[in-house]
């Protein structure tokens, strides 16, 4: 089914979800939130004006850190560094992954720019850097460098927050706040608030935020400043503005703190799933349930406990009813109530296990996936009725991986053993070597013709046509031979790596990158025409898979 014209045009070419928030700052007439789907703009006031995305030339929507020295605001990314002029025009700096920068205190862009420059050239290569002081350096991993000299300390805990001290160093991690002498002895502070951590620098000194909203002094004892507090889960402090972990941004007024992050918000950016359901956009995400958009552009949100669990593994609807495959089981909606359905549980369908990998349609009913089997259920129908239970060959696979049917086809995808193919009476195999490039399969897509495409979990992927396969380890047009998603599409595949996503066209042979998306990591694929939707881990992405054909010029 279509999606509505409404709702065609209420999604834009990228959606991603604000409300994981790493920094604060005043910028260009505005305050700018750093968030996990982009740069959010509000003004002085908290009013939101606009999200920056790739789309504006940012690396990644993955923003961990700001620096502004006056007229450049930097941003680190996932992706990369860069710098942001009051227009908000972008402008690369460093093709580094840090999650930190280091204070700009008074120094002017020249400077700062050389300053981070010769910061990169000391830094050891490989370590996720998340903190910075004039003299140190802290990691991901718990580690704190101090630069040009052979001392090293672990942590408990990725580092947030490091300040040089007359006789030392102070570290804050999110699990503590520890102070190191110039001898290299460490000492934790007591009474620190619960954690995870995060640390900010305001005029009265350094705070140290608690996950409950409650702020500490950083002092010998950590002694509660008197009625200072910070919404839940604050990640930032920044005068009267907080940003926060799962909620957005936070802005302080006479009636204590009020939210200015837009709600009905896309529910996460780490997309697993994509379906339709009665016109509507239905989206699964890896921790954060799933949601579908509304006619007016806003999105409607579902988690636990109306589903087994927040991390869903595939979206399905046989018109009347939604079903949402999680590792907890399946989450069923008959259009008014939400009904959980888990092996070990209340099980009416004969679930052989907790993952429910996949839900799709055959002729025989609604497939429900697991690792030990299928159990086929009557199409739009409340309760669930079993239609009969199909196990998988006992000595197959006890590792299966990924599912789909279409069809009188059932396909079933393992971890070392290849592919399962059912088409109503028997079970057959495919390997590697004369059929597959790999065992392991990653991903999986097929249709009521008998065609396929498996991608490898390193190994690029296998296109069959219901008679041959194709094996595409790897190609120029390529990004990747990790495969984590697939859909197949006429006249040959669409496919997305951990680098970015692919078209292959059967009749050639030739496979072609597609344009960069919301993030390279595309887990979820749903073709929709000539376009199509593209699930990454930094969120929604649309745009045209098939290749615009240019007509000849005509002599006149």
């Amino acid at each position: 089914m279509m999606l509505s014209t409404l709702t065609a045009l209420t999604l834009a070419a990228t959606v991603t979800n604000t409300e994981t928030v790493h920094d604060l700052k005043p910028f260009g007439g505005h305050v700018v939130a750093c968030t996990e789907g982009g740069l959010e703009l509000f003004t002085p006031a908290g009013r939101p004006v606009r999200v920056l995305t790739v789309e504006d030339g940012l690396p990644s929507h993955y923003c961990r850190a700001l620096e502004s020295t006056g007229d450049r605001l930097f941003v680190a990314t996932d992706e990369g560094l860069v710098s942001l002029d009051a227009r908000f025009q972008v402008t690369p700096v460093l093709d580094v992954r840090w999650q930190a920068l280091p204070p700009v205190e008074d120094a002017s862009t020249p400077d700062y720019v050389s300053r981070l420059e010769s910061l990169a050239s000391v830094l050891t290569p490989g370590a996720t850097y998340t903190a910075f002081s004039p003299r140190f350096a802290g990691t991901a991993e718990g580690r704190l460098f101090e630069l040009g000299t052979e001392r090293a300390w672990s942590l408990p805990g990725p580092v947030r927050f490091i300040s040089d001290t007359r006789d030392g160093v102070d570290v804050g991690t999110t699990e503590g706040a520890f102070s190191i002498s110039a001898s290299g002895r460490l000492s934790a502070l007591r009474d620190v608030p619960t954690g995870p951590l995060s640390f900010t620098v305001t005029e009265q000194g350094v705070r140290i935020v608690g996950s409950h909203g409650e702020v500490h002094a950083w002092e010998t004892e950590s002694v509660p400043l008197q009625a200072a507090s910070a919404p839940k889960g604050a990640t930032v402090l920044n005068s009267e503005w907080a940003g926060t972990r799962s909620s957005g941004v936070f802005k302080l007024g006479p009636k204590g703190w009020r939210r200015v992050t837009s709600t009905g918000q896309i529910c996460g950016n780490h997309i697993t799933a994509l379906a339709r359901h009665q016109g509507r956009l239905v989206v699964g995400t890896f921790d954060r349930g799933a949601c579908w958009q509304r006619e007016d552009g806003r999105w409607q949100t579902v988690r636990t406990p109306s589903l087994p669990s927040d991390q869903v593994l595939g979206i399905s609807s046989d018109g009347p009813n939604l079903y949402v495959a999680t590792t907890y089981g399946l989450g069923f909606h008959d259009g008014k109530t939400w009904t959980q359905v888990a092996y070990g549980a209340r099980n009416p369908v004969a679930l052989g296990k907790l993952s429910v990998l996949n839900v799709s349609q055959m002729d025989e009913g609604v497939a429900l996936v697991d690792g030990r089997g299928v159990s086929l259920v009557t199409p739009g129908t409340a309760p669930l009725s079993l239609v009969k239970r199909l196990p998988l060959p006992t000595e197959w696979s006890k590792h299966p991986s990924v599912g789909e049917a279409s069809g009188r086809f059932l396909w079933m995808g393992s971890e070392d053993r290849g592919l399962l193919r059912w088409d109503g009476a028997k079970w057959q195999r495919f390997h590697d070597g004369r059929d597959l490039t790999d065992n392991w399969i990653t991903a999986l897509s097929t249709d009521a013709q008998g065609r396929a495409v498996a991608g490898t979990c390193q190994d690029g992927f296998n296109y069959f046509d219901g008679a041959k396969w194709t094996r595409v380890r790897a190609a120029p047009g390529l990004p990747s031979s990790a495969i984590v998603s697939a859909a197949l599409v006429p006249g040959g595949a669409l496919v997305g790596t951990l680098l970015g996503a692919s078209y292959f066209d059967a009749a050639t042979g030739e496979t072609r990158a597609l344009p960069k998306l919301a993030d390279p990591r595309v887990y979820a694929v749903l073709p929709d025409g000539d376009s199509a939707l593209f699930g990454t881990e930094g969120g929604l992405s649309s745009t045209a898979w098939k290749a615009v054909s240019v007509p000849a010029l005509t002599q006149r």
